[in-house]
């Protein structure tokens, strides 16, 4: 029993490696010969290490080897700070102030039962002694017992580390054998319907083998299949060059598999669905290179396809724009090169709107807009038809303002709502208005108001207000204006709830004039 218990401490010793592991192995030597010796005489007196501090800082050590001359000196914290870090893997409750302690003599315990050591602090207002004991039984002395305990309750964290880590670790030697995995990689294996003392004591080998390169790592990414292979788990193996084996790390990446599988997929899903659309998309990441273009971008902007799948700039996009003369010509190079980092930030913010007219004729609405993570996407729309009906529907209603212009009759159109929306010259000059001019929009009301006070009292406006408000037809009401001259008033309903009124000149009038 106490063979295999020296097996076990020489493994971990030679896992401690350096100072940790020279420490161990002397401890285990001495053991063992203790042991030989049966009843041999204890050795000398073990001598404790000695720390003197005033407040923080240290002013004398003794007794302390060079293990602590040198863990103390390789560090950026304050003394007391530094031998408590130094302390804190036996002696956790130590303070770490040394204020905090109390006046005359304190004994800290080490956390490990096993651990014969303790620690005695002296503390009083001018100074702060520190006694690090050793083991009387064998005369191991305070900074040679804290070396080895310390070094025991490290492997005891790392044991409990890796013991308890998600991600399985494995290691093997240069040959690739498998040489030790920790509980992670073991329960993998039993899940994958792997035995996990397969070949003896060695743990079965999961993955493909992975050499590190010459900096002393590699990378990949690897996929297991469950029993029955329609469950696969993906994983990210990391090898570092260990010496004489080397060390895998893996860690589960199946929620990031599974979410770059559904962005491909959306990315997918959106292509299919912009290859249908008439408008020009060109979405550009947060590095403003282009990341997403559909096909009606090719046909409107006449840009090359390897050009755009070569992911361009955004500034690289607008200068070849401006090659194929699709962009309006900048006047000025330089102003044109600000002009487009202020339209990226103006993209940015979901305020960049533009309408290109182009050499050739054509006419491009340009829209900017802000896409998450800080990507910008374009829309290049081609609108010369919507401008070509646009001009020729304010040709046409010109043409027919311009006609209603030439007319005697004095006409006005009011919208369902009651609010003049057109009136021709012969309306302003006879009732000398001019609708739009004003600030406000003119009311039948108001239109009333200046009729009645332009014309004779006894004209019937109540007949003219009741069929403009009800939209009825209205004819043959005389209005005998403040000039003496005589108008026919008419009021005819239209279309979509408007109602025309028209102040016709009296013939009646015209004739016995000319009589």
């Amino acid at each position: 029993m106490f063979s295999s218990g020296i097996d076990l401490l020489l493994l971990a010793a030679a896992a401690l490696g350096g100072a940790g592991g020279v420490a161990l192995l002397w401890w285990l030597t001495r053991a063992s010969m203790t042991t030989a010796a049966g009843n041999a005489a204890p050795q000398a007196t073990a001598v404790p290490a000695a720390f003197l501090f005033s407040g923080r800082d240290m002013v004398d050590m003794a007794n302390t080897s060079a293990f602590f001359e040198d863990r103390l000196s390789k560090t950026d914290l304050d003394d007391w700070a530094a031998l408590v870090q130094q302390l804190s893997l036996r002696f956790s409750d130590v303070p770490d102030d040394p204020n905090d302690l109390a006046e005359g003599e304190t004994v800290f315990r080490p956390g490990d039962t096993a651990d014969p050591g303790k620690l005695v602090i002296r503390h009083n207002q001018d100074c702060t002694r520190l006694l690090m004991m050793g083991n009387p039984l064998d005369g191991m002395s305070g900074s040679t017992l804290h070396k080895l305990q310390g070094a025991l309750a490290e492997l005891g964290h790392m044991r409990l580390g890796l013991a308890h880590t998600p991600n399985p670790i494995f290691a093997q030697d240069k040959d690739s054998r498998m040489l030790w995995a920790n509980p992670a990689y073991l329960a993998l294996a039993k899940s994958l319907g792997f035995d996990s003392t397969g070949e003896g004591a060695r743990p079965p080998q999961l993955f493909d083998d992975l050499t590190p390169c010459d900096q002393g790592f590699a990378n990949r990414r690897v996929s297991v299949a469950e029993p029955g292979g329609d469950v696969q788990h993906w994983y990210d193996l990391s090898t570092v060059d260990a010496g004489s084996r080397k060390i895998t790390y893996c860690m589960n990446v199946d929620a990031i598999v599974k979410a770059e599988i559904a962005q491909r997929n959306f990315v997918q899903t959106l292509t299919k669905t912009f290859a249908h659309l008439s408008i020009g998309l060109a979405i550009f990441n947060r590095d403003r290179q282009l990341a997403l273009f559909n096909p009606a971008l090719v046909d409107l902007t006449e840009l090359p396809v390897d050009f755009l799948s070569g992911r361009p700039t955004i500034l690289c996009f607008f200068d070849m724009l401006r090659d194929k003369q699709m962009m309006p010509e900048p006047k000025n190079y330089a102003n044109w090169r600000e002009r487009i980092g202020t339209l990226v930030a103006a993209a940015s913010d979901g305020h960049f709107h533009e309408t290109w007219s182009l050499p050739s004729g054509q006419t491009y609405r340009v829209t900017g807009r802000p896409h998450p993570d800080g990507a910008v996407a374009f829309l290049f729309e081609d609108i010369s038809h919507e401008v070509s009906l646009t001009r020729s529907f304010r040709s046409e209603l010109a043409l027919g303002n311009a006609v209603l212009d030439q007319m005697d009759a004095a006409m006005a159109v009011f919208t369902a709502d009651g609010v003049l929306a057109f009136s021709n010259s012969e309306f302003r000059a006879v009732w000398g208005v001019d609708p739009d001019s004003a600030f406000a929009d003119t009311s039948i009301g108001d239109a009333l108001t200046v009729w009645r006070g332009k014309s004779d009292p006894a004209t019937h406006w109540r007949g003219v207000e009741e069929a403009l408000t009800t939209g009825t037809a209205l004819d043959g009401i005389t209005v005998r204006l403040n000039d003496g001259s005589r108008r026919i008033c008419r009021v005819r309903p239209l279309i979509n709830g408007a109602r025309m009124v028209a102040f016709a000149r009296d013939s009646r009038v015209a004739v016995v004039e000319t009589g």
